[in-house]
């Protein structure tokens, strides 16, 4: 993903529904339509490597992680040797996902820095980074849907059947990849354009961050400034 020890990104997407009859305020997202959330880790291979299903469209993408087993895994540092370590700026920092704003910053887990007219040169260097190697998740889910434009519409599903016909689509989703199953162009367009029906919520900034995470994420920022990983100028 062009990030030293980053093998994955994860992305939550929101899938429209039909109300429920049962506590169908809780499904309304920020954009005001009633839907579930879908999240995903995700590889280079654009192949769901982890996936969260069924979270009622008012839950926040953090609560969604931090509720989930990837997130028990990687705090207690079982999901990789413990030995894996990558020398980045001078730190040995174990293995990484990306994610977007909406999420926490931990010692795992690299997200953006606050944006605003006073973020420094460096900074913004390493959220162009950033925003870069995420496209590959935000593309995953733009080939899952294309493959299966029912998610593009309003599914009316009971919930519980509609988490099991996700989770299967995940798993085709992966045999397609897995087998380089050819993805058409206006599949991809017709994902994209779906967003003007039914757009996805706008990441809110969580401001958590855990002690060392801090640190982690600057050394990260360091090596995109030295000549070692600031290869590109579109950065500066």
């Amino acid at each position: 993903m062009g990030i030293p020890a980053c093998f994955e990104a994860i992305y939550g997407t929101h899938i429209p529904i039909l109300a429920p009859t049962e506590n169908h305020a809780d499904y309304v997202n920020c954009k005001g339509y009633h839907s579930v959330v879908v999240q995903a880790v995700v590889d280079c291979k654009y192949l769901f490597r982890d996936i969260v299903i069924g979270w009622s469209g008012s839950v926040h993408d953090a609560r969604v992680l931090s509720n989930s087993e990837l997130f028990k895994i990687r705090e207690q540092n079982k999901l990789l040797p413990e030995d894996y370590h990558v020398n980045v700026s001078g730190k040995l920092i174990g293995p990484v996902i990306l994610g977007d704003p909406a999420y926490p910053l931990l010692p795992w887990f690299l997200k953006p820095y606050p944006e605003n007219p006073n973020t420094i040169r460096q900074h913004r260097r390493f959220n162009y980074r950033l925003s870069r190697a995420r496209v590959t998740v935000e593309n995953a889910f733009g080939r899952w849907k294309g493959r299966f434009h029912r998610f593009l519409k309003r599914v009316d599903m009971d919930i519980s059947n509609l988490i099991i016909v996700i989770a299967a689509s995940c798993i085709l989703h992966n045999i397609c990849g897995m087998n380089n199953e050819e993805i058409l162009l206006h599949w991809l367009e017709e994902s994209s354009q779906a967003t003007a029906t039914f757009p996805q919520p706008d990441p809110l900034d969580n401001t958590h961050a855990q002690d060392d995470s801090v640190s982690i994420r600057d050394h990260f920022a360091n090596y995109f400034k030295s000549a070692v990983g600031d290869d590109i100028g579109q950065g500066d």
